[in-house]
């Protein structure tokens, strides 16, 4: 597993969010059923982003939480990073060896580096929308309705 529990549960919750685009907060009861995420857990989780200028909330009826930026302008990697700190892939050896580098290569030293490579371009380049849309579209293919955001 590359992220923590807590780290998928804040990544779903805010695809949910960047994906429902509503003007105003969404209750933490709706984003935990939509997000599959216990909602005890969410709202510790949306607590603390909130803390990191990630979400924003709204307390007393018509509350609960939002994207501090619209969808498109927040990047999953904020969130990772947000929540399990920064990423150092490079350090680790897919096969748990202490020493994987060029110059001491497990045998699948070099297909795990263009993984990380690509992981980080991906993580970097992509929007919560774009993720959104790309689970929007997963769904509609296989024809499930585009409210929940299913668990992978």
């Amino acid at each position: 597993m590359i992220h923590s529990p807590t780290c998928q549960h804040a990544l779903r919750a805010l695809i949910y969010l960047a994906e429902k685009d509503v003007p105003g907060p969404v209750l933490v009861r709706e984003i935990a059923e939509a997000a599959a995420v216990p909602h005890p857990s969410l709202a510790k989780i949306l607590h603390s982003l909130r803390g990191r200028g990630l979400v924003r909330s709204t307390k007393g009826p018509g509350g609960g939480y939002q994207l501090a930026r619209p969808g498109d302008q927040m990047r999953v990697i904020e969130v990772i990073e947000a929540v399990d700190g920064r990423i150092d892939l490079d350090s680790v050896c897919v096969l748990g060896l202490d020493t994987c580098s060029d110059d001491a290569p497990c045998a699948l030293h070099d297909v795990w580096k263009l993984f990380r490579q690509n992981y980080a371009s991906t993580l970097t380049r992509m929007t919560l929308r774009e993720a959104a849309n790309v689970l929007k579209a997963k769904r509609s293919a296989r024809g499930v309705p585009n409210v929940r955001v299913a668990q992978q």
